[in-house]
Order: C-alpha cells, then sequence, then structure tokens
C-alpha cells in the first residue's frame, strides 16, 4: 500500500506547521515539541515492542506530532457530514419558509380583524370627529419597528418623519412577519425569500452590496469539539447557505489553531471561534431563545456535531437542549469495544443505558444502544428522535438523527425499544421482546390514538428453540428502523454532482449510501434497482428537497443479519452461495437485503427456523457432510436432529407441536382433540419411510389432514420480531435458484472498506 504524500510544512512566528487539505479548506496543524514526544515514547518503549513502536513513529514522522488532534482517516466521516448536512439543510430551509409564511398569513388575517373591529367602533360613535383620522394599526405596528432598529426605547417617537401613506399592504405584512419571525427575513412580493441557486440569501442594495447578515435565512452549526477547526471550515466553504458556524474547543491551543486557520481561510464572516466546555456552551442556549442578544449570537443551532475521542454519551443531553426543533444531532462513537464487545458490558451499560450483543450482528445491535441512549435522554425533555442515517464504518459509529419536539411521539418510545434474547454461546439464533406494544385505535370519530399496553413475553424458555443452547439477555436497545430511506436516496441523488477531486470518498460513498438504503425491507422489491423510496412506498413529499417523516412507532421487521459461513460452520458443513441463499429465501416469498456493517451478510424479514431449514436442505441435498462429523450433544446435533426425510425430524416436529397445543389447552376437550390429532399423525405418518425429497401430492394431502385438528390456532414462531407465521418447515418447498438470488448489475459498487492505508485507525490523542 502506498504511503501518502509527505505533508506541506510552513512556519509562522517561529512555530512549524504541517498544511493539510480536504474538501474546499486548508487548515494548519502545529508540530508538537519533538523532543517531548521523543521523550515519552522511549519511556515506554520496551525490547519487546520496538519494531511495531517504530512503524508508529514512521506514520507520525508523516502525520506529524500532533499538538492538535488530526485524523486523515476520517476524510469519509467529514465527507459524509457535509453530504448529509446539505441535503438535510436544504429541505429545512424550505421547511423555515413555509412556517414563515404561515406566521405572516396568521398575521395578517389577526391584524384584518383588529382594523374592522375599530373602524366599526368610529363607525359606531355619533360623536366621533369626521376630521380626525382614524387610527391606523399598519402604521403603529411599522414604527414600532423602526423604532426597535434604530436603538429607540419603547414609548419613545422615531427620530425619522412617517408619511401618512408610507407602509402600503406588502410592507406591513413584512412588517409583522419580521416581528413575529424569530429572524429578520427579507422577502419578496409574493412572500418567499429571495434565492440563488435554490438557498436563501440576503437581498443586496443598488450598488451590489450583501444586505445584513440578519436579513438571511440563518442557518447555524456548532462544531463542538473542532480541535484544528477543520470541520467546521469545510461546513463554511461547501454549504452554501451556512450562515453562523460555531468551532468550541476546551483546549487554548486548539482555539488559537481554530482563530489562525479561521483567517487562513478567509471565513471571518461565518465561522466564530470559542473557548470552553461543550456541556456548558450548549446548556446556556436553554431558557432564552426569547431574549434580545448581539448580532451573530445564535438561541439554538439547526444542527450540531458531537465528534469526541472515545464515546459520545456525556454529550446527549446537553446537545439535545441546544437543538432547534426539527434539527439534526451528528454523533460520532469510536469506543465500538465498549458498544460493540461484550469485553466491558458494566461500561456498555453505564454509558448507553444497555447490554451489548454478542456475535456477527454486533456492531448493528452497538448502533441500536447508542440511538436508544440518545432517545431515553431527549424523552424526558419531549422530544423524540428519528434516526436519518445510522452507519457502523471502519472502527467507529456515525449517525444523523432528526430531533422533533413531540410529547405524542416520545410516548411510543417504549413500543420501540427492545431487549433481545441471544444464543450465542450455540447456533447465534435471537428473539426480540418489545418492552411495550403499541396498539393503534380509531375513536368514533374517526380519530386516531394509541392504546398501550403491555408487552407478552416472546422467548418460551432459557433455552434456544433450535439447539437447546442457554440464551443470554441484551438490551434494552433501539428496535425502529436505522435510516430514513428518502433522506438516504437524496444523498445518493446528489452524489453524481460532487467533485470527485474535492471528495476523495465519493465511490464509498455510493456504496455504503446504496446498502443503507437496501437495508429497508419495508420498500418493494423493485428498491433493487432504480425506483426511488418515495415511488416504492406511493408516497411524495411536498417539495422534492423536503425530507418526509417517516412513522417510527413500528419494531424494524429485520433488526440484525445473519452470515451463512457462520451457520454452516455449526453443522460442520460447506458454506452455500450468497444467491443461492438469496434465492431460496426470495423462492418462498421472504425479503432479501444486505446489511452494510459486514460483507457476506444476509438481512430477511424470514424466522430463524425457515432459516436453519435451508442451511439443513443445502447440507441433505447438495453438500452433505460426512457421518460423525458432528459429535452428539454439541447445537449442531441438536439443529440436525430436524433433517428432513428421517425418523429423528419427525419425532421432533412432533414435540415441538405438541408442546405448542398442549400449552393452549384449557378444558378436557381441548386436550382431547390434540392427543387424538397426534395419534392420528403417528399411525399415518410416512416421514421415515420416505427415500427422497419430494413427496407425493397424496402424502401431502394425508400430513395436511393429519394437522387439521391442531390448526385451530396459527403457530407463532417467535425466533425473529415480525416474522409471518409459517408452516411447518420441512414441508417448505425449497429451490435453491441462484438466477433468482443474483443482484442486478451496478457497475463497481464499493459495498466494503478496505484498509484505506497502513497503520489506520483511532490514532492517539494529541500531544
Amino acid at each position: 500500500m502506498a504511503s501518502p504524500e509527505p505533508p506541506e510544512v510552513t512556519i509562522i512566528d517561529g512555530k512549524k506547521y504541517r498544511q493539510v487539505r480536504e474538501g474546499l479548506a486548508s487548515v494548519l496543524a502545529p508540530y508538537a515539541e519533538e523532543n517531548s514526544t521523543a521523550n515519552k515514547r522511549q519511556k515506554h518503549n520496551t525490547d519487546g515492542d520496538q519494531a511495531r513502536s517504530s512503524a508508529k513513529h514512521n506514520r507520525n514522522n508523516e502525520e506529524g506530532n500532533q499538538a492538535v488532534f488530526y485524523n486523515p482517516i476520517q476524510q469519509f466521516n467529514r465527507d459524509l457530514s457535509v453530504l448529509a448536512i446539505t441535503v438535510y439543510g436544504e429541505g429545512a430551509l424550505l421547511g423555515k419558509q413555509l412556517r414563515f409564511k404561515q406566521k405572516v398569513q396568521h398575521a395578517k388575517s389577526k391584524r384584518d380583524k383588529r382594523r374592522l373591529k375599530n373602524l366599526a367602533a368610529i363607525q359606531s360613535d355619533d360623536k366621533a370627529d369626521n376630521t380626525i383620522e382614524p387610527p391606523n394599526p399598519r402604521k403603529r405596528k411599522a414604527d414600532e419597528l423602526e423604532d426597535s432598529l434604530q436603538g429607540n426605547p419603547a414609548g419613545e417617537p422615531s427620530k425619522r418623519p412617517k408619511a401618512d401613506d408610507e407602509f402600503d399592504d406588502e410592507e406591513d405584512d413584512l412588517a409583522v412577519a419580521e416581528l413575529m419571525a424569530d429572524p429578520d427575513v427579507i422577502q419578496n412580493e409574493q412572500g418567499e425569500a429571495p434565492t440563488q441557486n435554490g438557498y436563501p440569501q440576503a437581498t443586496t442594495n443598488g450598488e451590489g452590496q450583501s444586505a445584513s447578515k440578519k436579513r438571511q435565512m440563518p442557518f447555524s452549526i456548532l462544531d463542538a469539539l473542532s480541535a484544528t477547526g477543520l470541520r467546521a471550515l469545510r461546513y463554511a466553504n461547501e454549504i452554501p447557505f451556512a450562515t453562523n458556524i460555531v468551532a468550541n474547543d476546551l483546549s487554548s491551543a486548539s482555539v488559537e489553531n481554530i482563530e489562525l486557520n479561521i483567517k487562513h481561510n478567509k471565513v471571518e464572516d461565518k465561522v466564530r471561534s470559542n473557548l470552553g466546555d461543550a456541556r456548558a456552551f450548549m446548556y446556556s442556549k436553554v431558557g432564552n431563545e426569547h431574549s434580545r442578544a448581539a448580532e451573530g449570537y445564535v438561541h439554538r443551532f439547526d444542527v450540531i456535531d458531537i465528534d469526541p475521542y472515545g464515546t459520545a454519551a456525556m454529550f446527549f443531553d446537553c446537545s439535545l437542549q441546544a437543538l432547534q426543533d426539527g434539527g439534526m444531532l451528528c454523533v460520532t462513537c469510536t469506543d465500538a469495544g465498549v458498544f460493540a464487545s461484550t469485553g466491558y458490558p458494566e461500561k456498555t451499560f453505564a454509558l448507553y443505558g444497555g447490554m451489548p450483543i454478542k456475535g456477527a450482528h454486533s456492531h448493528e445491535g452497538g448502533l441500536r444502544l447508542i440511538l436508544n441512549g440518545i432517545a431515553m435522554s431527549a424523552a424526558k425533555y419531549g422530544l423524540a428522535i428519528e434516526p436519518l442515517l445510522s452507519l457502523y464504518i471502519d472502527y467507529y459509529a456515525r449517525l444523523f438523527i432528526r430531533v422533533h419536539r413531540k410529547p405524542q411521539d416520545v410516548k411510543l418510545l417504549a413500543g420501540t425499544s427492545m431487549a433481545v434474547y441471544s444464543c450465542d454461546n450455540g447456533c447465534g439464533a435471537w428473539v426480540t421482546q418489545p418492552l411495550l406494544r403499541n396498539q393503534p385505535q380509531t375513536s368514533k370519530s374517526g380519530d386516531n390514538f394509541y392504546k398501550f399496553s403491555f408487552a407478552q413475553v416472546a422467548a418460551t424458555g432459557q433455552n434456544c428453540e433450535h439447539c437447546g443452547s442457554r440464551m443470554h439477555l441484551s438490551g434494552p436497545m433501539w428496535a425502529g428502523p436505522l435510516h430514513n430511506s428518502y433522506f438516504v436516496q437524496k444523498m445518493l441523488d446528489k452524489l453524481p454532482s460532487l467533485d470527485k477531486k474535492t471528495y476523495g470518498t465519493t465511490d464509498r460513498l455510493e456504496g455504503m449510501l446504496t446498502l443503507a438504503l437496501e437495508e429497508d425491507l419495508t420498500l418493494s422489491a423493485s428498491m433493487n434497482g432504480d425506483t426511488g423510496p418515495a415511488e416504492a412506498n406511493g408516497a411524495a413529499a411536498p417539495d422534492a428537497r423536503i425530507i418526509p417523516r417517516l412513522a417510527t412507532n413500528k419494531p424494524d421487521i429485520a433488526p440484525f443479519f445473519f452470515m451463512p459461513t457462520y451457520l454452516a460452520k455449526i453443522i460442520h458443513c460447506a458454506t452455500p452461495s450468497e444467491d443461492a441463499v438469496r434465492g431460496a429465501l426470495l423462492g418462498l416469498g421472504y425479503k432479501v437485503s444486505r446489511s452494510h456493517c459486514k460483507a457476506g451478510s444476509i438481512k430477511t424479514n424470514a424466522p430463524g427456523n425457515v432459516i436453519w431449514e435451508i442451511i439443513r436442505e443445502f447440507m441433505r441435498t447438495i453438500k452433505p457432510i460426512k457421518e460423525g462429523a458432528v459429535k452428539p450433544g454439541t447445537p449442531g446435533w441438536n439443529i440436525l436432529e430436524r433433517v428432513r426425510g428421517t425418523e429423528r425430524a419427525s419425532v421432533s416436529d412432533m414435540k415441538v407441536l405438541a408442546k405448542e397445543q398442549l400449552t393452549r389447552c384449557e378444558t378436557k376437550e381441548d386436550l382431547k382433540t390434540v392427543l387424538q390429532g397426534m395419534l392420528y399423525r403417528l399411525e399415518n405418518d410416512n416421514t421415515a419411510t420416505d427415500k427422497g425429497s419430494e413427496e407425493s401430492s397424496e402424502q401431502r394431502s394425508e400430513g395436511n389432514k393429519a394437522d387439521a385438528p391442531l390448526q385451530k390456532e396459527n403457530v407463532e414462531h417467535r425466533s425473529r420480531s415480525g416474522s409471518p407465521s409459517t408452516s411447518t418447515p420441512s414441508k417448505l418447498n425449497i429451490a435453491f435458484d441462484e438466477k433468482l438470488g443474483k443482484e442486478k448489475p451496478r457497475g463497481k459498487l464499493v459495498r466494503y472498506q478496505v484498509n484505506p492505508r497502513q497503520f489506520w485507525g483511532p490514532m492517539n490523542r494529541a500531544g
């Protein structure tokens, strides 16, 4: 792997800086004192790890001994963030315009009502002097606005004389709107903010000079842990509608470097630095929403970006308080050893309020743990979260979350939170357990509401229903969708407009976003082709750039994924190809996709017993295993008990059916019916003598007759949340159709990341 080019070295006031160019920004990152760094490295060196230390030293020489933290590996993170904030901001600004117009119309209607009332009172007063001009509320509001703009105290007259007909209807509407709106916005005669390239911009005077900054449609961003200020500078240079960006850091050295880089990039009109604790700074935004402040002051932010070294858990609460209603929270957590590993379960619970999950899907479980931690922090304040995009990348989690002030939606949180029972030491299956049931109801008047009731226990016992191993508890964690498919599609639509020389990770962006879009199994099968989510769902937003809000009241039908390689290893058979497994699932009517977390993964709404039946059928018909390959008593042995065409499978199926039916018997008559059905099945069972995998139509008919007494209620298999009820798995017609399971050609998509460079990773903290 080729080494990166050596950085440019710049000397300013006797200090050495390396110049880093990324996107449209350029930052000067200071070097740490070389002697101090060398002494620390020598102190911690031992004879056993000198080679490893030497390799790291070479990497440090390439990147510089950092006094202010900068990691080039996270360029993908920053490119993704610029794209996500741009797509979100386009819709958010249009939403602001719509709300602004509604305020203008509401103010105008109230003004007209007051004017008519005043005129009626004047006409009814017989003693009124006709020569006296009736009061003009439009003129009075305009006078008050002019006084406030000139800084005159309340009650004092304006210094500028006003003519009686100075304000016409459009100007008066503007005055009322400016008094009501949070920021001042100049509108045209149609009540719309002037735009340039589709974004609200400030108007210009006759000389072409820009109007006051406060008269732009505001869009504010907080880079809470800024370090070099690279994120804030990229947002200023690459997001055209960003008006106010704050780059905050606790380190005075970092803030000095941020101020240097602001001047270096010539963005003083958009970016300002702030020295202080990010939590205190964000909490300072609480309770002062309606106070008058100096120009450039931001009451609450449209976007807050939290990118710490390690966990972001301590910033969840304060960042939610500093967001506007409908704002977006961007979160990075680099402590994958905590949220996606079972090595420190006590720390995982302390940080995220849940227990981690073990298995190939641990990283997806980690994303759900982080979302649950944010959702629980938000719920205390009547805030509901909506994940727009949740990704596990390289060694960290990156989430983009829209936050709404919706106390009614907060009530749905328990129903979209789940505990998980995992067979992590056995076959890897899982059972999801919602904490509450959200039941939609309709009142007599036609209004929709929810009834909340306690959830029924999903697990049938302490042992796995497939292999008999003990189950372990994980969670609670987020059970809803991880992405908003409209948001992801809009990001994909915007990708072709990006300059690949400026954004060096566009190929990977396309691959990962495509995988994230395909993870939504609620979309139609056409989503794997060229149809967008709006067409697939039959929905359309009022404006193409506004991101519609998806319902989060139902759990994800496929919260995790499985890997055929792991399942084949349990029973010691050859691994079926991904296309073969996908074809078998699609042939049975289930939905299939990949997961962005790991290559070779398959997400599906098929229940666990169907998945295992597919693996057993592949072993039986295509790649048989040697006798004695699986030891008795192991999870694989217990799973192979149900191989179709054997007496063991027949007895195992009967035991499962008998247990399920007997637990539902309430009277002696019910018990008699079940036992008679089981005896009839035993007497007419031909499975043990069946030599092939095919059954004649007569045998299928007899089997159906034997099952008739047992089918008073559908047998619900609970191995996966949201799975449909199925017939006996051994009777499924499974076909390994690789042509059906093959994905449509899409060109060369970089779905999964390769090592971007030698010695890549989170890197050490700055010196």
